[in-house]
């Protein structure tokens, strides 16, 4: 008898090695089954999990106070895992199938940050990366805050998927879904140019575009020390985080005329509505413009 535990286990292999997830989903896939196996018991058999039992969890998510965010995600999990345990035959019928829920999330609009504080960050990483071209954190933002290509994403890029005489750069996204960003401007396809001839001269055995003081190949969780000791020393001295450089990508190309479509694209948003979020950002920085120009004082 299979236990929950050990098909959990069996899920996340799953996920791992076959559909080869980005270790953030990994993380949270087990962060979510883990609370659901201490609602439900980690030696349940999963045949034995009913729809009613499923329903008695997210009232549980609901009086722990928990997020909108966060009840939305771990029921997404589960949804996945039974799915998973029905087509493995684990399990005779998923008793999600049929469970109708509607979890209301605020729609919080993307935080960016103006040129002007770009800029500012970019200088300061510029004087904080290595001389050698080894540590390259002013390239790496400046990449993020123009192809808002995401933080798993832009550490997992190899010298190899970088076309330097085009600029093109494949990168790898959620669910292993492969697509291509573009660098068009020269000084910046100059600088990655560079870096891609440092890093093909180095003989440490490592294929990654960006690595740390080390030489080994850059993490997520390095990258974001980098980004928020720049931001600090910045002279607009704001904490900047990567989704906020993938979120000023996505606003600076919506105000610019950018069609949506070309913006989800670039993204790899699956879904445009995920898109949509930044023309609201864009109609905001349209109304300021409005507000400061103030036509109708012009007339009166």
């Amino acid at each position: 008898m299979s236990s929950l535990a050990a098909t959990a286990e069996k899920f996340i292999a799953h996920c791992r090695y076959s559909k080869s997830l980005s270790p953030h989903t990994i993380r949270a896939y087990n962060q979510d089954l883990a609370d659901f196996r201490v609602f439900a018991g980690n030696r349940r058999n999963p045949r034995t999990i009913t729809k009613t039992e499923i329903e008695a969890y997210v009232q549980d998510l609901r009086r722990r106070s928990l997020s909108a965010a966060t009840t939305k995600r771990r029921l997404g999990c589960l949804k996945v895992f039974f799915q998973w345990l029905e087509a493995t035959t684990i399990i005779p019928s998923n008793p999600l199938a049929s469970l109708k829920l509607t979890i209301k999330q605020a729609r919080r609009l993307p935080r960016g940050i103006t040129r002007a504080n770009l800029r500012s960050l970019v200088k300061q990483a510029s004087w904080e990366s290595s001389p050698s071209g080894g540590i390259a954190t002013d390239l790496a933002i400046l990449l993020m805050a123009t192809t808002g290509i995401r933080v798993a994403e832009l550490v997992a890029i190899r010298t190899s998927d970088v076309e330097a005489h085009d600029g093109c750069i494949r990168v790898r996204g959620k669910g292993n879904r492969e697509r291509t960003v573009f660098v068009t401007n020269p000084s910046l396809l100059k600088r990655l140019r560079s870096h891609l001839a440092f890093r093909q001269r180095d003989t440490r055995a490592n294929e990654g575009l960006f690595v740390n003081r080390r030489g080994s190949p850059l993490t997520a969780a390095t990258f974001r020390a980098h980004l928020k000791e720049a931001s600090h020393a910045s002279k607009g001295a704001i904490h900047v985080t990567p989704h906020m450089l993938r979120h000023t990508a996505a606003t600076l190309l919506i105000e610019q005329g950018v069609d949506i479509r070309v913006v989800q694209r670039l993204l790899g948003h699956q879904s445009i509505s995920t898109t949509e979020i930044y023309t609201h950002v864009a109609d905001m920085t349209l109304r300021k413009a409005l507000v400061r120009a103030d036509l109708a004082a012009k007339i009166y």
